[in-house]
């Protein structure tokens, strides 16, 4: 069944390409212009988040890797829905419930060396700034032992618009960590450091649009 759902996947993504050249044109940014990579391996990606199409450019994005993701109950809603999710790799966050379930399911995908997405905002943000994030995702990357991979986005999706997006360096927990136990105390910590790093690329990504601007004399990008 794996199999049939991939071949689904790959279908979706490839005739979903002229759309995304419409609606999702985007302005890839590194931050670290000279060491551009692939992601290889288990890596637990996070974004800030604006509506569904942040998970759908992301697929894009990572593509022919498939990426699966951490998503609310509402994107399980019922038969149709829950069916795409198994295409796309969706694991359930239930907030209702408030189950830890998903947290185990997105370390199994992780060691085997899979690629998990997670908005560690856990909602969508109606001004576009990068709210405060829920430390969930620290505990799914300390204990499948993977880097983070911030993917932080200005979510400027339309006709006639692009989308900025900074791709920031691996973030490797194990060299932040003060204490042998991992307490609630130092989740809290980590939380705090990679919450800085994505609002510090989210204000890069700003930088660089009006670096590029001016360069062009002041036209659009």
């Amino acid at each position: 069944m794996a199999v049939v759902y991939d071949i689904c996947r790959w279908i979706g993504v490839i005739t979903g390409y002229p759309f995304r050249w419409i609606v999702f044109k985007t302005k890839f940014y590194y931050e670290n212009e000279k060491a551009k990579r692939k992601v290889k391996g288990g890596a637990l990606i996070i974004s800030n988040h604006f509506n569904t199409f942040d998970f759908v450019h992301n697929v894009f994005v990572f593509f022919p890797r498939k990426l699966y993701v951490v998503a609310s109950e509402h994107a399980f809603k019922n038969f149709i829905i829950r069916l795409g999710m198994k295409f796309w790799g969706g694991i359930k966050a239930d907030r209702t419930t408030k189950s830890t379930k998903f947290i185990f399911e997105s370390i199994r995908e992780l060691k085997k060396g899979h690629l998990v997405q997670i908005f560690p905002e856990g909602h969508n943000t109606d001004d576009g700034n990068i709210q405060s994030f829920y430390p969930s995702y620290i505990l799914i990357a300390l204990k499948a032992n993977v880097p983070i991979v911030p993917l932080i986005m200005d979510g400027h999706y339309g006709l006639f618009k692009r989308v900025h997006q900074m791709i920031g360096e691996p973030i490797y927990l194990s060299e932040y960590v003060r204490e042998g136990k991992v307490t609630k105390g130092e989740i809290e910590r980590l939380n705090e450091i990679v919450h800085a790093k994505a609002l510090k690329l989210r204000e890069e990504i700003d930088l660089r649009i009006q670096a590029h601007k001016n360069k062009r004399g002041g036209k659009k990008n």
